[in-house]
């Protein structure tokens, strides 16, 4: 699936209720309202089921690829109930993904990251506000979330603290300085300093005319990106406005 990252070989989804950044790209916000999967409606609950799964040795797992475990909402207890079973399976790899970075650093500075966690985060751009024609929008008018400059701004402190693998998913990718296109080598040394195991780089995949950059600002962005990482390239097209 397009949404899916390549090197991922199962998801697993321990926790239910509703994602609180009502993110107007995400694909789990059209699955819920199109078939009413009541899993992903209401509040945070752990599923019994999901905590007895059993995973196999050398798999890499999504976890919670439904919903931000570490949203604010969502309580303490769950996330640490999940962070104990990837512990428990030390043979098995598990992707943690958010756009709420600021507790991976408060659960950084207590320590309760396994080895096997991989401490993902998507950063859709650097900025809070972009250009759409002559229109200016706000971030928080494509999401609750906190801003993807803010994110870059923990991550990069996460990584003084932590040793785990850190990745970063810029998907999908908003402009990230007003169609300035000199202003790549900024966003990528950014990056670098957070040092990431990996990045995924793609567009939007739903036809939701965000405010998007051009391709070729998006590829000179990934050629800066693999002098020191490697990029995983998605959905890469023009941009919808691009003729």
């Amino acid at each position: 699936m397009s949404r899916m990252f390549p090197f991922i070989t199962e998801t697993w989804n321990p926790l239910g209720g509703r994602c609180p950044h009502r993110c107007i790209y995400c694909w789990s916000r059209r699955l819920e309202k199109r078939y009413g999967i009541k899993k992903y409606q209401g509040s945070f609950r752990l599923i019994e089921k999901e905590l007895n799964r059993k995973f196999k040795p050398g798999s890499f797992v999504f976890v919670c690829d439904m919903l931000d475990l570490y949203a604010n909402n969502v309580p303490t207890r769950f996330i640490l109930k999940i962070l104990d079973i990837q512990r428990e399976n030390p043979e098995v790899k598990f992707l943690n993904m958010t756009k709420n970075t600021w507790r991976y650093l408060w659960l950084a500075k207590e320590n309760e990251f396994p080895p096997n966690a991989v401490l993902g985060a998507t950063v859709e751009s650097t900025g809070y506000r972009y250009k759409i024609g002559e229109e200016w929008i706000e971030y928080s008018e494509i999401s609750k979330a906190e801003p993807p400059q803010k994110r870059l701004m923990d991550l990069t402190k996460l990584r003084e603290i932590v040793d785990n693998p850190i990745f970063i998913s810029i998907e999908p990718i908003l402009d990230f300085h007003a169609g300035d296109i000199e202003w790549i080598p900024s966003f990528a040394d950014w990056i670098r300093d957070i040092k990431p195991w990996a990045v995924a780089v793609g567009y939007d995949n739903y036809h939701n005319k965000l405010p998007e950059p051009p391709l070729e600002k998006t590829l000179r962005l990934i050629e800066e990106l693999e002098k020191f990482t490697t990029v995983y390239r998605k959905t890469l097209r023009k941009a919808w406005w691009e003729k």
